[in-house]
């Protein structure tokens, strides 16, 4: 279809075809389907699933999982199992299960995933909030 065709001004076509597409982009942003940004270099990729946050961390393995764990204590966390062989992390943090997996994509890559759950419900706002937390310890 040619807006031109019907003849509308071309204060008309803005209206038609910038408001619509700039109301949307600022639903998705309040809905969370954005994530925030973090960090400036630390984190590669950075995604939030229906129960977790997902991202490339830039940082060796060991001091990711010193980071994790420390943040988990500071937050409270009661751990009920903690395997750093695995990169393996479960526990309860603001009544929600979370579980923290770490994975080595290189040397100075890990790959982070931290999934939080109440009820059998997912919270992917919680695992961003650990997520986001954790990041900036990192900085």
């Amino acid at each position: 279809m040619d807006l031109r065709q019907k003849n509308y001004s071309k204060k008309q076509i803005v209206r038609l075809i910038f408001y619509p597409t700039i109301g949307i982009f600022c639903m998705l942003l309040l809905s969370a389907c954005v994530p925030v940004l973090i960090g400036t270099g630390v984190v590669a990729g950075y995604t939030l699933s229906n129960d977790s946050a997902i991202g490339e961390i830039k940082c060796d393995y060991r001091t990711l999982w010193d980071v994790t764990m420390d943040k988990l204590e500071t937050m409270k966390a009661e751990i009920s199992s903690a395997d750093e062989s695995k990169g393996l992390i479960q526990a309860k943090v603001y009544d929600n299960d979370v579980t923290v997996k770490i994975n080595m994509v290189t040397s100075s890559m890990q790959k982070l995933k931290i999934s939080a759950r109440k009820y059998l419900l997912p919270k992917p706002q919680t695992a961003q909030k650990i997520f986001v937390k954790i990041v900036q310890d990192l900085e």
